[in-house]
């Protein structure tokens, strides 16, 4: 897979967090916002595409019984993995407040860092498994 850096194409929130997070993770597909009742309210490129932040709205954040909606912000790194986000105990009650709280989090981020540590992280991942694959391969041929 061929990995961009996060753009902005859209004004509209669900769609540019969709286009940028396709591929990199299941977090704003329909399904999954379907199934925890949620809305993405914001969504953004940060620190030069190397970050991606989104508020969402979430129907059903603490439990089917506790009602109403409750505000997270999430943060991801370029492959899609979430770097922070707001703990259920700790959710925002307003979608200003969880923005304020991205807008923060994105200020004492470093996004070259996070990049940085992000590729070592998928590179020993991917020899992992390009490891199994030749593993299996040499099975295969000794059959």
């Amino acid at each position: 897979m061929m990995f961009t850096l996060y753009r902005d194409d859209t004004d509209n929130a669900k769609r540019n967090a969709q286009r940028n997070l396709s591929g990199r993770t299941h977090y704003v597909d329909e399904g999954t916002l379907r199934w925890h009742k949620s809305r993405v309210l914001d969504a953004r490129s940060y620190a030069g595409g190397l970050l991606f932040g989104v508020v969402t709205s979430d129907g059903d954040a603490r439990g089917y019984d506790q009602g109403g909606r409750e505000f997270r912000a999430v943060v991801f790194d370029l492959f899609g993995f979430v770097i922070d986000r707001s703990e259920l105990e700790k959710t925002y009650t307003t979608a200003a407040a969880a923005r304020r709280a991205l807008f923060e989090t994105m200020k004492s981020l470093d996004g070259m860092a996070i990049t940085r540590a992000a590729i070592k992280r998928e590179r020993k991942a991917f020899a992992r498994e390009l490891g199994y694959l030749q593993a299996k391969l040499k099975d295969m041929g000794a059959k």
